[in-house]
């Protein structure tokens, strides 16, 4: 506020884009309320106490920041610094591309985008990895300039999906994964993948994989094993996998007790549904991760064994709560996609093994 002029300034989501903070001024009696910065942007804003200038930086998606000063109008007074793209340029990488689509449950807007891989030709089709958080009044509740990923390097399109119960879209969105995570929030990343290949034909619809940390272990889990018709491969890494297994601070905030939302329970829980695993799943843990506890992954190791199902795991010796190294996890993605005719030498043991087993079983067959 600036007694000396009557005015209060405040930022506020105003723009059509609700991931686009702008900077409002108002009377102190209420009345004159108005926006001084462009909706096309956000704006990350500062000023001194005495109201006597505004430093704004700037950017939207496509639109690397720019920090300018301006007058207590919002008028501009100089430009005090500006990214400098021109390397992204010359690297051939393509300024990412927004994804608008309708959560699960048809009631809201979300927001997204996908970066494309360098030397882009549409020509082609390109794998997608969605990188993915999701918990719960999580997100980047703002939309800033979309760097490339490294993995767009290794000819890999990225997506990142912003779902149901992150921050920023108010109460009601907030809110609508209660008693639900791992349904609503994993139910939106792929309504984000369905929107994604409709927008960008240059997709491969069956090369996509997802990938996350601690809730977005869990998240990639959840997908995979949810919708095993949207993903085909997931890395997953320091992950929850039912919510009786962590603590009940988090856990009771969002999904009440085990007595009272057994069912939400039930549908949240990844043993739940590892009888869906169709594509290729990477775990990683650390023996040391105090947040999320080992047996969490080694639950989810036993349920797949009693199903039968094929999946790799990396453990980390006296890791903590942490990510699995990028260039393993660039890796994984690779074989599974990149290299996809490659022989998996798991995958070809298991089928000599059950050939042996059948001919041992007609031989016993024929013996009696």
């Amino acid at each position: 506020a600036d007694p000396q002029s009557g005015w209060i300034y405040y930022t506020c989501r105003s723009a059509p884009n609700p991931y686009r903070v702008q900077l409002h001024r108002v009377r102190m009696d209420g009345t004159g309320d108005e926006r001084l910065t462009d909706p096309e942007f956000h704006h990350s804003v500062t000023m001194p106490e005495d109201g006597s200038r505004i430093l704004d930086t700037f950017e939207n998606l496509t639109t690397p920041p720019k920090t300018v000063e301006l007058d207590p109008d919002g008028r501009l007074v100089r430009v005090v610094s500006e990214a400098d793209a021109s390397r992204m340029e010359a690297a051939r990488l393509r300024p990412a591309e927004r994804i608008l689509f309708r959560s699960a449950d048809g009631r809201f807007e979300l927001y997204g985008y996908v970066s494309k891989p360098v030397g882009f030709d549409p020509a082609k089709r390109y794998p997608l990895v969605v990188m993915v958080y999701a918990g719960p009044e999580s997100g980047a509740g703002a939309e800033r300039f979309a760097n490339p990923h490294p993995l767009n390097q290794y000819g890999f399109a990225v997506a990142w999906f912003e779902g149901r119960g992150t921050v920023g879209r108010g109460r009601e969105f907030r809110t609508s994964v209660y008693g639900r995570l791992g349904v609503a929030e994993i139910d939106d990343q792929a309504e984000g993948v369905k929107a994604a290949l409709r927008a960008c034909p240059w997709l491969d619809p069956q090369r996509v994989g997802i990938t996350g940390t601690s809730y977005g272990g869990y998240a990639s889990i959840m997908a995979l094993l949810r919708h095993p018709d949207v993903f085909q491969a997931a890395v997953a890494c320091s992950s929850v996998t039912d919510w009786r297994n962590y603590d009940s601070v988090y856990t009771e905030r969002y999904m009440g007790t085990p007595e009272t939302n057994p069912e939400g329970y039930r549908l949240g829980s990844a043993m739940e549904h590892v009888g869906n695993l169709k594509g290729r799943m990477l775990l990683f843990y650390g023996t040391a991760d105090n947040n999320v506890h080992p047996t969490n992954t080694h639950q989810l190791i036993a349920a797949l064994d009693k199903a039968g199902k094929t999946y790799e795991v990396l453990v980390g010796p006296d890791v903590g709560h942490a990510a699995l190294d990028f260039r393993r996890t660039a890796a994984f993605f690779a074989r599974a996609f990149l290299a996809p005719s490659a022989p998996d030498p798991l995958e070809k043991a298991l089928r000599t093994g059950r050939r042996l087993l059948a001919a041992a079983s007609r031989a016993s067959v024929a013996a009696r």
